[in-house]
């Protein structure tokens, strides 16, 4: 809060692993598990497709300066983090 003021994001964003059900979720990701990231803008007129802000990981890291998926190893978190979900609703 800024003089009693809140500040309200441009966007907001959610990046999603997708698993099946088992244990061991580090191990079990590859360079082919599914990744949605979205970024969202915070705004009224934004509608239900939320598929059309789809982006990358790396871009949400960007933005916000957090290394997501720090615990998988390197080499398969850099293919995850450049791609764009491409599946189709």
């Amino acid at each position: 809060m800024d003089n009693d003021n809140i500040t309200v994001p441009d966007s907001f964003w959610k990046v999603a692993i997708i698993l099946p059900n088992g244990s061991n979720d580090i191990s079990r990701v590859t360079t082919s598990t599914r990744v949605i990231a979205i970024n969202v803008p915070n705004d009224q007129g934004v509608g239900r497709d939320w598929a059309q802000y789809k982006t990358t990981v790396n871009s949400i890291e960007s933005l916000t300066g957090y290394d997501l998926f720090e615990n998988i190893p390197n080499s398969i978190e850099a293919v995850l983090e450049s791609n764009i979900d491409n599946v189709v609703f």
